[in-house]
This record gives structure tokens, sequence and C-alpha cells, in this order.
């Protein structure tokens, strides 16, 4: 059986991401990622999933991540930002 070549690209890009020891010197051009991302997520949050491939997990992840960003902008640091 032959895994889905969505899924092995998938796979690709994490492990290469993962060799970078810290975001923090790319922090401009991940916050400029992150700005686009949010923009394909509020353009196509309603979009039916079979329609455009892979918009139901970015928005399931974009949506975690927004929820990290208000709990460190209300004062409660807990979660994926504060595991540095």
């Amino acid at each position: 059986m032959n895994a889905h070549p969505d899924a092995l690209h998938r796979v690709e890009v994490i492990e290469a991401l993962e060799a970078i020891p810290s975001l923090d010197a790319h922090g401009e051009l991940a916050r400029l990622i992150l700005a686009e991302t949010a923009l394909l997520v509020e353009k196509y949050r309603y979009v039916r999933r079979h329609d455009i491939p892979h918009i139901a997990e970015l928005i399931g992840l974009y949506d975690v991540l927004w929820q990290e960003v208000e709990m460190v902008k209300a004062g409660r640091p807990k979660g994926l930002l504060n595991d540095r």
C-alpha cells in the first residue's frame, strides 16, 4: 500500500522544520506567514472540505494557535507558546 503523497510531503516538511534549532531568528518571517495563514483560514473557513484540501486541518491548527495567543495576551501564559 502506498502512502498518500500529501502525507509524505507533510512528514518531510515537518522533519525539515524540526531540524531548525530555533525559529527566533526568523520571527518576522514566521509572523508574516502566520498573517497570511490567518487570511486563508478566514477566507476558506466555511468552504466544504472536499473542495479545498487541507483547509480543515489548517483551520484547526490556526484556531489552537490563536487560543494560545489570546491566553498570552490575557496574562495566562500556558500551552504551546509557553513551552519554549
